[in-house]
């Protein structure tokens, strides 16, 4: 490399490139114990309709149908859910 510091600092780095083919046959995350049991925490803290909460669970675990790692999905629902609750908590005050 012209102009690349060298002397006793200089290091070799070697890079290897990876290929990641998402496999079959892993499932996707079973939704509904995931919206059942959502549905239910937040129903019992925010106080909202478990059937407007149940359309938005569903719809939030639509959004991850094809992420890679399915086991976070229904965290990252929960927490979506669960801000979704205090901005409509807030707007109703």
């Amino acid at each position: 490399m012209p102009g690349a510091r060298r002397g006793r600092d200089a290091r070799r780095v070697s890079v290897t490139a990876a290929v990641v083919i998402p496999e079959d046959d892993v499932p996707p995350v079973d939704r509904e114990p995931v919206v059942d049991s959502v549905v239910a925490r937040l129903h019992a803290e925010f106080g909202i309709d478990p059937e407007h909460l149940r359309r938005l669970a569903v719809e939030a675990l639509g959004t991850f149908a094809t992420a890679r790692v399915q086991t976070f999905v229904p965290i990252l629902v929960e927490k979506r859910l669960r801000r979704t609750c205090r901005e409509l908590t807030l707007s109703d005050r």
